[in-house]
């Protein structure tokens, strides 16, 4: 007999875009550049995974908050993002 489990795992982070910190499941603030470092060096596909949606919704926020003046590639290259 074969029996699966099914959960669903959910992170939260709180991304402070003007300041390039990271703050994830309420634990201590973090440099972003030194995060996303660690997340794209690893081969893990969860940290692959987290990296890709933090850069994506980085870069839709700072779409949606144009008016602020946000280079976004420039901002991309000083938290370590190659395009």
């Amino acid at each position: 007999m074969e029996k699966k489990v099914v959960k669903n795992f959910t992170l939260t982070y709180e991304l402070d875009i003007l300041n390039k910190k990271i703050k994830l499941n309420g634990n201590p603030e973090v440099d972003l550049k030194d995060f996303l470092a660690k997340l794209k060096a690893s081969d893990d596909i969860i940290a692959q995974m987290l990296y890709k949606n933090i850069v994506d919704n980085a870069i839709t926020e700072m779409r949606i908050m144009a008016w602020s003046g946000i280079d976004i590639k420039g901002w991309l290259k000083e938290v370590g993002v190659e395009e």
